[in-house]
This record gives structure tokens, sequence and C-alpha cells, in this order.
């Protein structure tokens, strides 16, 4: 079930993701005087929003490797609620006396943007770097503006046109997704006569077939270690066609095949690097005895899964064997 729900998990972040940013954006093209006057609680919280930005970019790029939704995600958001709690308080009136710098949110929110940035990037797939990277500076300087325009009110000019970087952003990723539509929203495989496998002729006894022979031949005598494996091969030792093959390793296991075999491959690398009999052996010869052609490739599936290096994890792993 973890695993169906992975598209559905990264999507809702990436929905709300645009969705902060267009508040940003919304807020800053309407008349100040009048949000303070109507709707002062919600403006002043809008000041807040790039706490939600980090832990937001973060989740997205975690629930696409890892696919689920826990309530311990929730205490991301923490500091945005006590942020905006604080600020709220303050200039609402609730509390005459609880006033913070604008300069120590600012700092705040400069870590937190750094921090989940970098986490972001390291567990992200290479095609999104540019992207964690134009998020995490644009709204840096969108923290460091704000902050800036509060100290000096009255005295600063508006700069709201630092706001155009947002839009050109959304401009940029809405090219991407023109481009591609499952760049950054994952698509639903069809199931149960619906979407691309709508007309398919499988039957479900045929495809539960596939599965078993499919599984026996690269879990049990671990078809997946020969580098040279392809759909086309595998599809012809199972007796089927590529694609019956494509269709039950989309609806079983919500993959593609590069995706099933990689993650394959990648989980006996780590088992290998978790064994102190390996030490002998080279990361480059793990990685290629587990079907990876190339060592870039495997480092690259590895971090995105693990979020660490080979040689970091391996270290870590067998250190209190080594000591």
């Amino acid at each position: 079930m973890i695993k169906k729900h992975r598209s559905e998990v990264s999507n809702v972040y990436f929905i709300l993701f645009l969705l902060v940013i267009g508040i940003q954006l919304t807020f800053k093209v309407i008349t100040k005087s009048w949000l303070m006057d109507e709707v002062r609680f919600f403006y002043i919280s809008s000041y807040q929003l790039p706490f939600l930005i980090g832990p937001i970019l973060f989740l997205y790029m975690h629930s696409r490797n890892k696919g689920y939704f826990s309530r311990t995600h929730l205490l991301h958001f923490v500091p945005f609620a006590l942020a905006v709690l604080m600020a709220t308080s303050y200039h609402v009136g609730w509390v005459k006396h609880l006033h913070v710098h604008p300069y120590v949110y600012a700092a705040f929110q400069l870590s937190s943007l750094t921090i989940y940035g970098i986490a972001a990037y390291r567990i992200s797939a290479s095609r999104f770097r540019f992207f964690i990277i134009a998020v995490i500076s644009i709204e840096s300087i969108i923290a460091i503006t704000l902050a800036i325009m509060v100290v000096y009110y009255g005295r600063f000019p508006d700069v709201r046109f630092v706001f155009i970087a947002l839009t050109l952003l959304i401009y940029w990723i809405s090219y991407k997704m023109m481009a591609d539509q499952g760049y950054f929203i994952t698509k639903q495989n069809g199931k149960n006569g619906s979407g691309k496998y709508a007309h398919s002729s499988l039957k479900p006894e045929e495809s539960a077939q596939i599965e078993t022979k499919m599984t026996s031949l690269l879990i049990d005598n671990k078809l997946f270690t020969q580098s040279s494996l392809t759909i086309d091969g595998l599809a012809s030792q199972i007796d089927t066609s590529r694609h019956h093959l494509s269709q039950v390793i989309n609806e079983k296991l919500n993959k593609t095949y590069n995706e099933y075999i990689n993650e394959l491959r990648v989980n006996e690398a780590r088992r290998r690097l978790c064994d102190s009999a390996s030490l002998k052996y080279t990361i480059a010869a793990i990685a290629h005895d587990a079907g990876f052609n190339s060592v870039s490739t495997f480092n690259e599936i590895f971090r995105k899964q693990y979020g660490t290096t080979p040689s970091r994890f391996r270290d870590e792993r067998l250190k209190p064997d080594n000591s």
C-alpha cells in the first residue's frame, strides 16, 4: 500500500508548494493598507511562509522516493506554526510585549531554507537539482528583503519586483510540465479498465503468472545482476511480450522496468556493503556485481535511495566491526 500511494503523496506536496508561492505572490500585488485592515492575521502570517518552503520541498523529494506519509512529518511544520503564533500575537495585539526582531525571523528562515534545501538536494534525482537551488535561492532573497522592508518601513523603497522571480519560477515549472506532464506530477498508472492499459488484452490470471515468473527469475535467481539484462530479454525468458511485462510492473509495483531493476540492484549492493566479508571489494566492484554498468549511476541511485554515498554508508555500517 505504501508504494501504491507514492505518486499521490508527492503530488499533494507539490500542489501545496504551488499554493504557498501563489499566496506569496497574491499578497504582494494587493494593497498593503487593505490587507492590514481586512485580513491582518493572514497578511502577517504570510511573512513566515519561507518556513514552509523548506519542509515542503524536502517532503516532496522524500515522498517521490519513499512514497508514504507519516504523522511525524507534521513536526517539520512546527517552526512555521510557532513563527506565525509569535508574529500575529504581537501585531494583532494579543500579546503586547512579545516582539521578535525581523532580522531574527529572517535568520531562522534562512537556516530552515538552507538545511532543508541541502537535505532535499541530497535525496533528489539530478533533474530536480536546478529546481531546488532556484527555489531556495529565491526564497532566501525574499526572506532577507522582507526583513529589511519591515525594519526600514517608510524609508525603504517598495521592492515587490523581487517577487518577479517567483513568477519566472512558475513559468519555468509550467514549461517543464507542458514538455513532460510527469516531470513534477507523478502520473497514476491505469487500472481496472482505465488509463494507459484500458484496452490491454492481458487477463488477471495471466498478469499473476507473469508476476510469479518474473519474481522467480529476478529475486530467486538474481537475474537482475546481469548488467546486459533488458526488458525484452526478461520478457523473452518469461515467455510474454514486452508490453505485458511492462504493464505488470507498472500496475503491480507502480514502477517502470528501469526503476524496478535499479531498486533490486541497489538493494543488493546495500546488502553487500553491510557485510564485512565484502570489505576486500571496492565500491565499483560491488556496483558491477550488482548489475550496474556505471559507477556514477549507481552512486546517484544509491544516494537518492538512502540519502548518503555508498562509501560513507559502508563506513558507518561497518564502523563497529572495525573498532
